[in-house]
């Protein structure tokens, strides 16, 4: 007759602890090894049966912002972002070659104009500026690859997505990320404070959430091509 034993019970529960440590760990250290690449005819065709590689197609994100500044270096860049941060202004580094810095992320040139009467007020010059963010392809190699294509075509989805149709939405989008790899734990965060802004903040203090978002997808995608 078994008999209850607290220390097997302990000691059961120490290796499961151990076991989830482990694949922690691993799946983490896998994930920094993964490969993107832009789509290309020389690229095959990935096995069904291979879970461990996946193609990615990101969608084109069309919007506006205020644009601060725009800058050869980006050494000046950030330190025009810096400098607009310490005013409590969520500016970000848009675009590359040159370096532009905007604040605030709408759907329309009438959507952003607040922001940009709100910049005035506050003493800074800024002008209406239409971005497009390129469809972008790539293949991803190694542990988590599927899992990370999913967040990323997440985030891309709810970047392209109006205010006035995120609330529907939300809720997934919360879901999604919860399956966000650990090195993209910056992205995670980010997208975890744009979901809490659309649920509490107004829309003009939204869209400079969602540039955040924005500049944090931009620059996860440049370190997964690195």
């Amino acid at each position: 007759m078994y008999k209850y034993n607290p220390w097997i019970n302990k000691g059961i529960g120490l290796i499961g602890c151990a076991v989830i440590v482990w694949m922690t760990w691993f799946f983490g250290y896998t994930y920094v090894k993964l490969v993107t690449q832009p789509r290309g005819p020389d690229i095959p065709s990935p096995s069904p049966v291979d879970q461990n590689e996946f193609f990615l197609t990101l969608d084109t994100i069309e919007f506006w912002t205020c644009q601060t500044g725009v800058f050869n270096s980006e050494s000046n860049a950030l330190r025009e972002k810096e400098e607009l941060q310490q005013l409590g202004w969520d500016a970000q580094i848009i675009s590359r070659d040159p370096f532009i810095v905007g604040v605030g992320f709408a759907y329309s040139k009438e959507e952003v104009l607040p922001i940009q009467e709100l910049l005035k007020e506050g003493g800074v010059v800024s002008i209406p500026k239409s971005v497009t963010s390129p469809e972008r392809a790539f293949r991803i190699r190694g542990t988590g690859a599927i899992q990370t294509a999913k967040v990323l075509e997440g985030v891309n989805t709810f970047l392209k997505t109006p205010y006035t149709d995120r609330e529907s939405r939300l809720s997934e989008f919360e879901n999604l990320m919860v399956l966000t790899p650990r090195a993209l734990i910056n992205l995670y965060e980010v997208s975890r404070l744009s979901i809490k802004a659309e649920r509490t903040l107004p829309v003009d203090l939204r869209k400079m959430m969602s540039l955040n978002l924005y500049g944090e997808y931009l620059n996860t995608l440049e370190m997964l091509q690195k």
